[in-house]
């Protein structure tokens, strides 16, 4: 999103020139880099359903991302390896009011929100290498959709011929196929007491389709990367019948690849907490229920982050 707010300054200060030479600007700036960046982002499984501040200098922002997601088993193999299958549904909104000024000194804004959907579905292999590890290369494939909505108060309404379409007021489609690999260690450190430690990559072939205005059509790549630990222990009380445990986790992760500041920070940190509660009585295996939060931060971002999930 910064050359976007890069390329509305210039335009803004050039509201009166023709309406091809700002089109020339706008499909120069490339701004399919930061579109593909949100739609990577809602799409990703490495930032959870979260709500991020960026203040990079070029224009303080905020937005959020809810992920429901969801996977089982679909074929075991052996008690070694076995095939899951996982869906999951993003969306990312972020409001802004932008302060346009007119030539002649008069105030305008234009309210503009940004809006993005994600479907994804995959399948992984889970294969456990021995002392503790386990390894899962994954294909996921995602549909995304991307708007803009925008209106124009005061002087601002200007502008309106020039950045209908290309800049706001506009929708488009998109694909992504993202190959993922996780490689994940859990050691048993005290009786009931767990450290798991996972890192995981992915990369994303992203391609817009069905786009409103040809300005806006793009192919890009964007990865992802995250290593998060997790330390569980048991609290001594129990719910439902059932040993109710405490969550300690902190990680770290970003993105990489040539656009992976477009949307103002590359890399974020967490630290938090949460409960874990088996599903079952009796199998401690079983899947769990967990609930937490977090803290975000990193350079130019700040956040939170509330979630709740199944592990297994």
């Amino acid at each position: 999103m910064v050359r976007f707010f890069v390329v509305l300054s210039i335009v803004t200060h050039a509201a009166y020139a023709v309406a091809q030479s700002s089109r020339d600007l706008i499909g120069a700036a490339r701004l399919g880099s930061g579109y593909s960046q949100i739609l990577n982002l809602t799409a990703s499984p490495d930032i959870s359903s979260a709500h991020l501040d960026i203040s990079n200098g070029v224009a303080p922002h905020s937005f959020t991302i809810t992920r429901i997601p969801y996977e089982g088993s679909l074929l075991t193999f052996s008690d070694q390896n076995s095939i899951g299958w996982r869906v999951s549904g993003g969306y990312f909104r972020e409001k802004d009011e932008l302060a346009i000024g007119g030539l002649d000194g008069a105030a305008g804004s234009v309210a503009s929100k940004w809006s993005a959907f994600s479907a994804t579905g995959g399948l992984f292999l889970k294969s456990k290498l021995g002392y503790g590890f386990t390894f899962e290369p994954g294909l996921d494939l995602s549909m995304a959709r991307l708007l803009n909505d925008a209106s124009y108060k005061g002087a601002a309404a200007g502008l309106k011929p020039l950045t209908d379409g290309p800049l706001f007021n506009w929708h488009e489609n998109a694909w992504l196929v993202t190959p993922t690999a996780a490689l994940e260690w859990t050691t048993n450190i005290a009786s009931a007491q767990t450290l798991t430690i996972r890192g995981h990559i992915a990369w994303s072939w992203i391609s817009s389709f069905d786009e409103s205005d040809p300005l806006l059509r793009f192919r890009e790549t964007a990865g992802s990367w995250s290593i998060q630990s997790a330390y569980t222990g048991p609290t001594g009380a129990q719910l439902f019948a059932r040993s109710l445990n405490y969550v300690v986790n902190a990680g770290y992760g970003g993105f990489f690849g040539a656009n992976h500041s477009a949307l103002g920070f590359s890399t974020l940190a967490n630290i938090g907490g949460g409960f874990d509660l088996p599903i079952s009585r009796d199998d401690a295996q079983a899947k769990h229920v967990r609930v937490g939060g977090a803290y975000l931060f990193g350079p130019h971002v700040s956040g939170w982050t509330v979630s709740l999930g199944l592990t297994y």
